[in-house]
C-alpha cells in the first residue's frame, strides 16, 4: 500500500535528470582504474583539450552514428564542455548580437536567457503535435527576418512531440529558402533510436548538430558534442573562439567519454538507461491510468494536459504544497505574456526509487482527476 509522503518531504518530478543504472557504475569504475594506471593521463591534462583530440573527434563521430545516417567526418565534429557553451558559441559568431533567432513556442528554458546575453531577440513560432509548423516557420521568416532557428525536433522539450519525416523535410526547405542557420539540438535522441533522423541528415550543410551526453550517459560528465555543416566551418568557428577557455572540453572528462564510447560501454550504459525509463514510462502508465498524458520511448519526462478548472500555475502550487515539485508550461515559454497551455512537464527518472515516483505521481492523479 502507498505511503503518501509528510509535505516536509519533496519529491522532486521537475529536473530531467537521467537514471543510474549499473552498467554506468561498472564502466565508470573499470574506465577510471584503467586511466589511474595508465601513463598518459598526466600528459593528457597537462593542457587543455581545445574541442577535442583527434581521437575524441574520432570517437564522438563513431557516437554521433546513432542518430545520423552516418557517421560525419572526425574534423566536422567539436568536442566541448556542454550544449549551452555550444549555444554561445554559435550565438556569437553564427546569430550574431542584434538578430533574431527563431524558436518553437515552448522551448529549452536557458534558450532565452542565453540569447539575451548576446543581444538575440528569440521570437516563437507555433507547435503542434508533431512540433515545429511550417506555415508558421515560413510566417515567422517573412515577419522577424531571422538570422537563425534554434529547434528540438525529437521528443521536444517540454511536449514530448516528435517531427515525422516528412515534416522534417518540409522545415529544412523552409530553412534553406531563408538562408536560415539551423541549431538542431537532440539531446535525447540517442535514447530514442527508432526517431526519423534527424534534420542534419536530410540537410547536413545548413544544419549545425548538438548532441551532449547529459541524458544519455550522465548530466555530470558535462560533454557535448556539435556536428558543423562542414570541415570548414567547424575550423572558423574553433579558431573564432580559441583564446577563450569557457567552453573546452575538461580534459579528463573528454577522456572518459572518448573510452566509454571506444569500449562500447556508453552503448551499453545508454541501452540500459532506455530500459530503465521504459520501466519508468509503464509505472507512469499504470499510476495515471485515467489521466492522459504524452509521452515518447526515451522520454525523461511526460506531459500532461490540465482539466479545464486549473490553470499551469495554479496546479503546480498545489503540487508543490503537496511536497511535488512539477514544472508548468509558462517557464519554457518564449513569449512569457503569451498565451501558454494548461499542462505540466512531470520528470519520471529523477526520483531514486519506483516508490518516490510512484508516490508523487499519484498525488498528481488525485489533482488532476
Amino acid at each position: 500500500m502507498l505511503q503518501f509522503q509528510n509535505v516536509a518531504t519533496t519529491i522532486d518530478l521537475s529536473r530531467a535528470l537521467p537514471p543510474v543504472p549499473a552498467e554506468l557504475e561498472t564502466a565508470l569504475s573499470l574506465t577510471l582504474k584503467a586511466m589511474a594506471g595508465s601513463n598518459a593521463v598526466s600528459s593528457s591534462i597537462r593542457q587543455n583539450r581545445f574541442s577535442g583530440h583527434a581521437i575524441d573527434r574520432h570517437h564522438a563521430a563513431q557516437w554521433l552514428k546513432r542518430r545520423l545516417t552516418q557517421a560525419p567526418n572526425k574534423d566536422r565534429v567539436i568536442v566541448s564542455n556542454g550544449t549551452q557553451s555550444l549555444l554561445g558559441l554559435l550565438f556569437y559568431e553564427r546569430i550574431g548580437r542584434g538578430e533574431v533567432l527563431l524558436a518553437e513556442t515552448l522551448t529549452y528554458p536557458v534558450l532565452c536567457s542565453l540569447a539575451r546575453r548576446f543581444d538575440i531577440r528569440v521570437e516563437p513560432v507555433a507547435i503542434d503535435t508533431e512540433g515545429l509548423v511550417p506555415e508558421a516557420l515560413e510566417e515567422a521568416c517573412r515577419r522577424f527576418r531571422p538570422k537563425g532557428l534554434f529547434c528540438n525536433p525529437t521528443v521536444h522539450n517540454p511536449t514530448t512531440a516528435i517531427m515525422g519525416s516528412r515534416r522534417r523535410q518540409d522545415i529544412v526547405e523552409v530553412a534553406r529558402r531563408f538562408d536560415l542557420v539551423v541549431i538542431e539540438d537532440d539531446v535525447l535522441g540517442a535514447l530514442h533510436v527508432a526517431a526519423p533522423p534527424p534534420l542534419a541528415s536530410f540537410a547536413p550543410d545548413i544544419v549545425w548538430y548538438i548532441q551532449s551526453l547529459s541524458k544519455c550517459i550522465s548530466l555530470g560528465l558535462k560533454i557535448a558534442y556539435l556536428a558543423a555543416p562542414s570541415q570548414e566551418a567547424a575550423t572558423a568557428l574553433v579558431q573564432s573562439a580559441a583564446s577563450h577557455s569557457f567552453w573546452f572540453p575538461s580534459a579528463l572528462a573528454a577522456d572518459v567519454a572518448t573510452r566509454l564510447i571506444s569500449e562500447g560501454r556508453a552503448d551499453a550504459i545508454a541501452d540500459a538507461i532506455m530500459e530503465q525509463i521504459r520501466n519508468r514510462q509503464r509505472l507512469a502508465q499504470r499510476v495515471l491510468h485515467d489521466v492522459v498524458f504524452l509521452s515518447q520511448p526515451g522520454g525523461l519526462h511526460i506531459w500532461l494536459p490540465l482539466p479545464s478548472r486549473w490553470s499551469a500555475p495554479d496546479f503546480t502550487a498545489a503540487a508543490k504544497a503537496q511536497g511535488i515539485l512539477v514544472r508548468e508550461a509558462g517557464m519554457f515559454a518564449v513569449d512569457k505574456d503569451g498565451d501558454t497551455p494548461a499542462a505540466v512537464r512531470i520528470a519520471l527518472t529523477t526520483p531514486d526509487t519506483d516508490q518516490q515516483l510512484e508516490v508523487g505521481l499519484a498525488s498528481l492523479r488525485k489533482l488532476a482527476s
